[in-house]
């Protein structure tokens, strides 16, 4: 049965990053960097720290003094509260749909303002294929049978999956995916992959050209056992952050000695950071 995740397990690793320039800023003034991502199966979280210069590999500042303020379709929602080390949480969930502003303020720093609008959870069937069984540890290998049910306007998908070991959570990768209204800007190929190219870490899916229909794909050799698969939309701006990660890291993994950086996708209004949205839609198989 479909299951709603009820946390981030999406890029856990780069939500809270704050690298926000490309070129070295050796005479850098901190500004604040918040990272807030709503998600209507969530409390609303958010943290806070000073940006520093790309020369700087020190970890960054925790700002403890913040005070901010969210409006959901420019009504005050809360004031979020000080958990420590930068961290606030508001105990209210957001609702897909609407719109959200995010106010933070703080002694001494310029007032941060940005916005979002909450998509709504992915709509979607499945069906699965058991295509063989992986003989060492007797686990399933199916393809799973996926239609998206798009509506109308334009949607951002991203796709990844989580799995168990031993206990031990791993996440944040996908199978390779053909199907035209997959972005291939993570493209990598690989001869070894049943389409000879897999994807680096998560899948991306837009509806450009297929607006409102069903966008129908398999994801093929799936180890049945412990997975978990997520589909994600994500606002414009959420969208925009991911994809800019991935695009860096991409380029930091290359073997090539030089790469060209690549700006990390900021929506903050007189600082650094991220202020988005998504809704996911998992299927625990």
């Amino acid at each position: 049965s479909i299951k709603h995740v009820s946390h981030f397990l999406f890029l856990a690793v780069i939500l809270f990053s704050c690298v926000e320039e490309v070129t070295l800023e050796f005479d850098h003034q901190p500004k604040l960097c918040i990272n807030c991502i709503l998600n209507p199966d969530s409390l609303i979280k958010a943290s806070v720290t000073l940006s520093h210069s790309l020369d700087n590999s020190a970890q960054f500042e925790p700002v403890n003094n913040a005070n901010i303020k969210l409006f959901e379709n420019d009504i005050l929602k809360g004031k979020l509260t000080f958990l420590g080390s930068g961290k606030y949480l508001l105990k209210q969930i957001p609702e897909s749909g609407k719109d959200y502003k995010i106010i933070v303020e703080a002694q001494g720093y310029e007032t941060l303002e940005a916005f979002t609008k909450v998509p709504e959870k992915p709509l979607l069937n499945y069906s699965k294929d058991t295509t063989r069984i992986l003989e060492n540890v007797n686990w399933p290998l199916i393809d799973l049978n996926v239609q998206i049910i798009d509506k109308q306007g334009a949607d951002l998908y991203w796709i990844y999956q989580t799995w168990i070991v031993n206990g031990v959570k791993y996440g944040g990768s996908s199978q390779a995916i053909n199907a035209p209204f997959v972005d291939p800007f993570n493209r990598i190929i690989d001869t070894e992959e049943k389409y000879g190219f897999r994807f680096f870490l998560q899948v991306r899916m837009t509806d450009e050209g297929y607006d409102g229909q069903k966008l129908n794909f398999t994801i093929p050799d799936i180890v049945e056992n412990n997975r978990t698969q997520h589909f994600l939309k994500a606002d414009k701006h959420y969208d925009k952050y991911i994809k800019t990660v991935i695009i860096n890291r991409l380029n930091e993994t290359d073997e090539l000695p030089f790469y060209e950086p690549v700006q990390i996708y900021s929506n903050i209004e007189n600082g650094y950071g991220i202020f988005g949205s998504c809704a996911i839609t998992t299927i625990n198989l």
